[in-house]
């Protein structure tokens, strides 16, 4: 319909209505009215075919009439091109009831009916029943506003997707700078020290930026990628530490097939060492466990902790950004959990599937 904006979700919604509409007023409601008036099925029949020629006008009145006129407001063109709609609606009629006359299979009753009822005095009188024709203008009405409001509301939800898409961009973004800036402080350290892993580092750096850069840009990704980002992650941090073994990561469950919003857990992950590894904790391990099952997702980080009094607050921006995040990916399906009991900092998040 040229009066509404269209696109091609819009345009199939809008022929299923369309059509629903016209089955209703022309199919439905004349044989509703034929089986009361006939006895005979065929009379019934030959009634919803007469109807059903009326469809370019009643089109014309919904397609373009109205729209041009009632819909924007142009209240004097609606009421001084309604009598010229209503002599198009009856030279419509007019031209239906001619061709339904010389139907041979209509049965001879009905085309005598339609013949009888043909207006041969000067001026000739309206065929149409005016009745019926006002149904039609009301119908018609009534459906253009139903669904203008049907496409207002497909406007207002599509405003609010795309505010949380932006909203969701501005997280992510948060999380790559964070993420490089580390990452290149450690690559910056073992130059410095002219530590044969510096090539290794750059290699694995390479990977994780491409994942970054364009993986990552998409709502979301494999699971499994999500993992091997996780790995090569966690491969650069073990090249910082002397103790390979004080990082663990444990996935239980089959990730193939399962889908992920990208870099949801790196924030997570960082904590653990912004607020532990990098501390010099004594002994200190960090332990991550991904465990998938049917339906949920569990993702649990545990590392320890320094001294009460020495330490930085855990979590920070971290912890905010990921439940921002999950607040607007995960309404009422997440739960994410926090507890640092006797110097042990545990984050449990776990994800409806």
């Amino acid at each position: 319909m040229s009066f509404f904006p269209a696109t091609a979700f819009l345009r199939h919604r809008d022929r299923l209505a369309e059509g629903a509409f016209l089955a209703v007023l022309t199919v439905l409601v004349p044989m509703a009215i034929g089986v009361q008036l006939y006895t005979d099925f065929s009379f019934t029949a030959s009634l919803v075919l007469v109807n059903l020629l009326q469809v370019p006008a009643i089109a014309l009145l919904y397609r373009w009439f109205l729209p041009h006129t009632l819909m924007r407001r142009r209240w004097a063109l609606f009421f001084g091109g309604l009598p010229v709609y209503i002599l198009i609606y009856e030279v419509n009629t007019r031209a239906g009831s001619w061709i339904v006359r010389h139907l041979p299979f209509v049965p001879e009753g009905y085309r005598g009916n339609l013949a009888s009822a043909n207006p041969d005095s000067i001026p000739p009188l309206l065929l149409q029943n005016l009745d019926y024709t006002l149904l039609i203008l009301l119908s018609a009405i009534g459906f253009l506003f139903v669904l203008e409001s049907f496409r207002r509301q497909h406007t207002v939800d599509q405003l609010q997707a795309d505010k949380l898409r932006l909203e969701l961009e501005g997280l992510k973004a948060q999380v790559q700078p964070h993420f490089f800036f580390n990452t290149l402080n450690n690559l910056y350290a073992l130059s410095l020290q002219g530590s044969p892993k510096t090539s290794v580092t750059i290699a694995n750096l390479s990977g994780i930026m491409r994942y970054v850069l364009y993986e990552a840009q998409q709502a979301q990704v494999l699971l499994a990628k999500e993992i091997a980002f996780i790995h090569s992650y966690l491969d650069l941090e073990r090249i910082r530490h002397a103790d390979e073994n004080a990082i663990q990561f444990t996935v239980q469950g089959t990730p193939e097939g399962r889908l992920i919003e990208p870099l949801l857990f790196l924030p997570l992950i960082e904590n653990c060492f912004k607020h532990s590894l990098q501390q010099g904790i004594a002994g200190n391990r960090v332990h991550l466990v991904l465990s998938i099952s049917d339906d949920e997702l569990l993702f649990q980080t545990s590392n320890a902790t320094a001294p009460a009094g020495s330490r930085a607050e855990p979590g920070g921006i971290g912890l905010q950004n990921v439940r921002k995040r999950l607040a607007l990916l995960y309404p009422g399906r997440h739960a994410l959990d926090v507890a640092d009991v006797n110097g042990q900092f545990t984050v449990t998040l776990s994800l409806q599937l």
